[in-house]
């Protein structure tokens, strides 16, 4: 078995695919310890084929279905080490994360390639799709993973996370506080929710801290340099109060 080093954690998957292998390479490490070892079934495969033709409406390679395999198996096992998968598109700036999240389709990577363009160098894409978070000393990480979308825009980074930008598309471009609550409710439609009701419990009280410490923006916008002004300006004039 391989052992990889996700979000701070050893994690040893016995891959089945050699595409599994090649997904997860830059997350290997040497080290022989590990707190998570990851087997997957044909059962565990069989789960993600069915689950992909109901969303997609095909079935998906039986490799691409042990990747996402191994990915829920993460996400279960994250939620009891202060942590919780996030669907959004995520890039560090100035030593801290932001984030952009939303529905598939809505224009998350879209946002995050004009951040990219507008402020140059002082950008690092952590990850385009599916990055982790954790809890770490009163703050929130979000770190870089394997499962970084499909064109595989990341990088095997991390950074504590600045603001979190819930995406509309609009014809003008606006940034508003969200109340705790319609945060939460937003935040519970991104990640994976566990069948576990203490797990449950885990989740809902991380993300209430979250709430407390990271804020939360709607941002209704267009695709231009002036939605990526309208945001970061909404995030500094938050670090100023």
């Amino acid at each position: 078995m391989q052992v990889y080093r996700i979000a701070e954690m050893n994690i040893a998957v016995e891959a089945r695919y050699e595409y599994t292998k090649e997904y997860l390479a830059d997350y290997a490490t040497d080290s022989s310890d590990y707190e998570l070892e990851v087997h997957i079934s044909d059962k565990m495969i069989e789960h993600e084929r069915q689950l992909n033709l109901e969303i997609h409406g095909d079935e998906a390679s039986v490799a691409l279905c042990e990747i996402v395999a191994v990915l829920r198996v993460i996400c279960d096992h994250i939620i009891r080490r202060s942590g919780f998968f996030l669907h959004c598109s995520c890039l560090r700036i100035d030593d801290s994360a932001v984030i952009f999240t939303a529905p598939s389709g809505t224009g998350k990577s879209t946002h995050a390639a004009l951040w990219r363009r507008h402020f140059g160098d002082r950008v690092a894409m952590i990850n385009d799709d599916k990055p982790l978070v954790r809890e770490k000393n009163g703050k929130f990480i979000i770190y870089g993973t394997p499962w970084n979308g499909k064109h595989r825009i990341g990088n095997n980074i991390s950074a504590p996370i600045r603001a979190v930008f819930f995406l509309e598309q609009a014809p003008e471009n606006s940034a508003e506080p969200l109340d705790a609550f319609t945060a939460l409710s937003l935040l519970l439609r991104q990640t994976v929710l566990p069948s576990d009701r203490n797990d449950m419990t885990l989740l809902l009280d991380m993300l209430g801290r979250m709430l407390e410490s990271v804020p939360m923006y709607r941002l209704r916008c267009n695709i231009s340099d002036e939605a990526v002004r309208t945001a970061y300006n909404a995030m500094i004039q938050s670090d100023n109060q």
